[in-house]
């Protein structure tokens, strides 16, 4: 017999990020702030503004290292993709399993990252 109740499984949150966190997501990328982790090898994903202020999002690594980056060209491509998204859709479910839930983009660390 199976004791697990439910409430053992959660669901994964598809609550979209919304316009609000999305554009205080943008100010801070646009002060310059990077939202990703600092250690060696793969940091899971990231983002930052480039040189050429566009936005980055993409697997970081060794902390700073950006590899094959999506970009968005503008603000409002940015703030647009990410407002649609939500914890689940950025959690790589679909990727390898290596990748899949590993350092991603959640909503707990948007709002940490626009707190700051």
């Amino acid at each position: 017999m199976n004791t697990q109740s439910f409430s053992d499984f959660s669901e994964p949150d598809t609550l979209e990020i919304g316009l609000r966190i999305a554009n205080k997501v943008a100010d801070q990328l646009q002060k310059g702030n990077i939202l990703g982790c600092s250690h060696r090898d793969y940091c899971g994903m990231g983002m930052k503004m480039n040189e050429g202020q566009e936005f980055l999002y993409g697997e970081l690594y060794d902390g700073f290292d950006f590899h094959v980056p999506r970009i968005f060209k503008n603000r409002a491509s940015f703030v647009t993709w990410l407002s649609a998204q939500s914890t689940a859709s950025l959690a790589r479910l679909d990727d390898e399993e290596f990748f899949r839930d590993n350092q991603v983009i959640t909503r707990s660390r948007l709002i940490e990252f626009i707190a700051s």
